[in-house]
């Protein structure tokens, strides 16, 4: 997709405030940005994110992993850091006035953030929609009154949003631009080389997710199963995905008393997860990681029961895990809250690792994956979508004339505090 910027009629803006939440957004924040700052080398951009986004040139003003939070229980608990975050946020835009807000994903803070813009006459770009296919498919109306502009990385998202009138554009999946043109074979025999694995012998990855509160509910049950399969086949190679995101002291407890070698990694998506011939791994963007590179897998889910019982009233989907939900169709098992427990998650893994037809078929149906996530590009073309609206902007009444729309009291709670 190839866009043309508007003309200059008026001073360029160039300062973005840009907010992702999570592992994933700010690693695909980081490939955004460094293709904002290709397009633009003036832009200064300012935000909430990760590792990943400093070193690609973003001006921290509060990591990411403060905010690193999961299922309402969860968010309870961290609601002191959530408030916090929020009040430098508004502080940030009333004293630094941003030209662009960009928000990744992360949709309870980031749909509050795009609201306080609005009223100040912001520009808010949404990058990676909420997943409200899936559930809470009310909160489209205050994307269509606070969102300049959604950037979606599904085709069936672009569908939905035109009908409600939000203007969108189809972008492709980030993950395509690392691996839409990449040789798989050639990754899996550098990533044993790289981490000295031995071909001789199957590997299985752990991969419990990218928040404290996940690891600590999925990392015992994953090393449990991993210690039955050891008994069976005690060839077996384990490798354990650590996120970037989260300090490594986190997985110290949970591997003190391990009786097997576990290969701890950190170096997110690449030739660590394509050196796999298994993966049992939380629901998130991992399994789409995985499903790109033809790994098959076993995706598991676990939050509090009373965060469970909550989602199961409001979530509308067949599945938890995208590498089922983008195919629309059952490719892989999933152990979902009660279900994922060692006994079940053990039975699935033979199943993988002694009937090689049944391996080899779900292998062949990850062969698609890729196909269904767009063309590689999709960082440069978001970026684009947003010069092209910093243009416009410079088009438009000064801030301070820009009607700010209707207050509402009743979202005026929660986080307005």
């Amino acid at each position: 997709m190839q866009r043309q910027s508007l003309p200059n009629r008026g001073p360029i803006g160039n300062r973005i405030l840009i907010i992702a939440g999570e592992s994933s957004g700010d690693l695909h924040g980081a490939a955004l940005v460094r293709e904002l700052l290709r397009l633009r080398p003036d832009l200064k951009i300012s935000g909430i994110g990760g590792d990943a986004m400093a070193a690609a040139g973003v001006e921290i003003i509060l990591h990411a992993s403060r905010l690193s939070l999961m299922g309402f229980v969860e968010v309870i608990g961290g609601l002191r850091e959530v408030f916090a975050a929020f009040r430098r946020v508004k502080r940030f835009l009333d004293q630094e006035r941003p030209d662009l807000v960009v928000l990744i994903d992360f949709p309870d803070f980031n749909l509050r953030v795009a609201r306080r813009a609005r009223r100040r006459g912001i520009p808010v770009v949404y990058y990676i929609s909420p997943q409200i296919w899936a559930w809470r498919q009310g909160r489209i109306r205050r994307i269509a009154r606070d969102v300049a502009h959604m950037i979606v990385i599904f085709p069936f998202e672009e569908a939905l949003y035109r009908k409600h009138g939000v203007p969108v554009t189809y972008v492709g999946h980030p993950l395509m631009d690392r691996f839409g043109t990449l040789d798989l074979e050639a990754e899996r025999r550098r990533g044993f080389r790289e981490l000295g694995l031995s071909p001789l012998y199957p590997v299985v990855g752990l991969f419990p997710g990218s928040r404290a509160s996940e690891v600590g509910r999925v990392l015992p049950v994953l090393l449990e199963t991993a210690a039955l399969l050891r008994e069976r086949f005690p060839r077996l190679q384990f490798l354990l995905g650590e996120s970037p995101g989260l300090d490594r002291a986190i997985y110290d407890p949970h591997l003190a008393d391990c009786a097997f070698p576990v290969l701890r990694v950190r170096t997110g998506i690449g030739p660590s997860m394509a050196a796999c011939d298994l993966a049992l791994v939380a629901s998130g963007t991992a399994t789409l990681e995985l499903g790109a590179l033809g790994v098959p897998m076993i995706v598991v889910y676990r939050v509090s029961m009373l965060t469970f019982a909550l989602g199961a009233l409001l979530v509308r989907v067949p599945a938890v895990g995208m590498v089922n939900l983008v195919p629309e169709k059952g490719v892989v098992p999933e152990l979902i809250q009660g279900e994922f427990n060692a006994k079940l998650l053990l039975e699935h893994c033979l199943r993988y690792l002694t009937a090689a037809t049944y391996y080899f078929a779900v292998k062949s149906e990850l062969g698609g994956i890729r196909e269904k996530l767009g063309k590689p590009g999709s960082s440069e073309r978001a970026a684009r979508v947003m010069i092209d609206l910093l243009h416009g902007a410079a088009e438009r009444p000064d801030a301070a004339q820009t009607n700010p729309g209707p207050r509402d009291p009743a979202e005026d709670r929660n986080l307005d505090g």
